[in-house]
């Protein structure tokens, strides 16, 4: 029996020296077969990538210029809308009857005119005729022929004359006046009436309503909002570090969250960066407009940003390593050292 426990302890020994030469061996001796590249200078396209979203250089907002009630809608979210076309009506009784009631007064007012100029007439003939017999009998008042008295008669009727011919003259002032203010309140009432029919003010298209038949809307809130297709593009965010490579016109590929990819080209490089992120919005133009167009949509652009002609290595060669990106290279001895270089991958 206590022969048995020694040959278990011998064995129990052997193994644990084992054991201990096998670590020893991998720390310090074994020199694992890996593969290598060799590393040589080539021409690699440069490619910028930023997160992004589908958006429209133009949003405008349309609403009303008066505060009104839903008649008709004519266009809903989705629609392509050219300019000038009528997109709702407000409630236009009260202002077509306020615009017939202006419209009566400009015809009553126009008549009053006519009959305050007939009154002028008459008056003028009325001062004509008694400017003659003033002068009339004036000469015959010198010459002694007539008494003091008939006389004075008929200055007097001059002065009359003379009055109801002034007269005469306010009174066609007046009513061109009633003429005039009752024309202004019926184009403004017209002008007023326009602004019930509410109007796209650009080609585009319409990406939202707010509104519904029966909605009470006042100016300044949004009934539509539309984009001007023109002017479509991709707003990314680009890391501050690749913007010495950014220049506009630079060819773009934009991938969209449903799948689709387009082609594009960078249309315009923001100047302000983001504080926070440290990256700065860059604005990628498309060639040709998805179909569908989505306001919002989720993407990603991959900017060719030019060559570089340098040190190049597979993708898979790269590694992390505090921090900071490089490779492994393999020295004269066969050992490896992680080192930190102008690399292309």
């Amino acid at each position: 029996m206590i022969k048995l426990q020694a040959n278990k302890k011998i064995v129990f020994a052997g193994i644990s020296i084992a054991v201990l030469f096998f670590v020893v061996y991998r720390l310090f001796w074994h020199k694992p077969a890996v593969a290598v590249i060799a590393v040589k200078k080539e021409i690699v396209q440069r490619r910028i990538h930023g997160p992004g979203t589908v958006q429209s250089k133009v949003p405008v907002s349309v609403s009303a210029k008066i505060t009104g009630i839903v008649q008709k809608l004519n266009a809903d979210q989705g629609a392509v809308v050219k300019a000038g076309d009528l997109l709702a009506e407000l409630d236009t009784a009260e202002l077509k009857a306020r615009l017939e009631s202006a419209r009566a007064a400009i015809a009553r007012a126009r008549q009053d005119v006519e009959k305050a100029r007939a009154s002028v007439t008459k008056a003028h003939a009325g001062l004509v005729l008694a400017q003659s017999n003033y002068k009339r009998d004036l000469e015959v008042f010198n010459a002694g022929y007539i008494s003091p008295a008939y006389f004075d008669l008929t200055r007097a009727q001059l002065k009359v004359a003379e009055s109801e011919y002034a007269e005469a003259l306010k009174t066609v002032e007046a009513a061109q006046a009633v003429l005039v203010q009752a024309t202004a309140e019926a184009k403004a009432t017209e002008a007023t009436l326009d602004y019930a029919y509410i109007r796209a003010p650009m080609d585009g298209l319409i990406t939202a309503r707010t509104a519904e038949i029966g909605d009470t809307v006042t100016p300044g809130v949004p009934i539509f909002t539309i984009v001007d297709l023109k002017h479509i593009w991709v707003a990314a965010w680009i890391d501050q570090a690749r913007i010495a490579h950014l220049k506009e016109d630079q060819p773009a590929t934009i991938r969209l969250r449903s799948g689709r990819a387009f082609e594009g080209k960078v249309a315009r490089i923001n100047k302000e960066a983001d504080t926070v992120t440290r990256e700065l919005e860059i604005d990628v133009m498309f060639d040709s407009l998805p179909e569908p167009l989505v306001i919002g949509e989720e993407a990603e652009v991959f900017i060719k940003a030019g060559a570089d002609n340098c040190p190049a290595v597979p993708v898979t060669a790269m590694l992390s390593f505090d921090g900071k990106t490089g490779v492994l290279v393999v020295e004269k001895d066969g050992s490896s050292l992680f080192r930190v270089g102008n690399i292309c991958f």
